[in-house]
């Protein structure tokens, strides 16, 4: 009985993870939008939402890796054990609570993609622009690549400080 107990834990984390993974998406998308739209304000108040959902989500990974290694250690499978992925572990577990396991596993994994592809998306999308602006810039300037110039027009050197080019670009 105690391994049901354990195994419902588990889901429940579970569960709770998958649902902060898709909360993070959509505040992924938010940013992303800020970002296309070149909405300064909005994309600061994304970037901060971002860094406590991002502290957020490692609480309930770390709150599911335990859940998973409490009913690990009731199963008797030991930490790191040789073939025991998540799906050999769940083999252990009797039905139903052994479906709903792997359906939240794979759900879980989905999750993970698309905040991967969400991040891989608008990190696409800047480069690209970069790209596009540094190549625009080289062919309209060409003998004053590399150079950063003051509000006087004469050549500054290059600190460490942040150079917005355009913000209405």
């Amino acid at each position: 009985m105690m391994t049901l107990e354990t195994a419902a834990g588990l889901a429940a984390a579970m569960e709770a993870e998958i649902a902060a993974f898709d909360a993070y998406v959509e505040a992924q998308r938010a940013f992303s939008e800020s970002v296309r739209a070149r909405d300064w304000p909005a994309l600061e108040g994304s970037m901060h939402l971002l860094e406590s959902m991002t502290e957020h989500v490692a609480e309930l990974e770390n709150a599911r890796s335990l859940a998973e290694a409490a009913l690990r250690r009731e199963l008797g499978i030991g930490p790191g054990e040789a073939g025991e992925s998540f799906y050999r572990l769940a083999l252990r577990v009797p039905e139903p609570e052994r479906t709903a396991l792997t359906d939240l596993y794979r759900r879980l994994k989905i999750g993970a993609m698309r905040a991967k592809f969400e991040n891989t998306a608008v990190s696409d999308y800047a480069v690209g622009n970069r790209t596009l602006l540094a190549q625009v810039l080289e062919e309209l300037f060409p003998d004053k690549k590399g150079r950063i110039y003051g509000k006087s027009g004469r050549a500054v050197q290059a600190g460490h400080d942040a150079i917005l080019l355009d913000a209405a670009l």
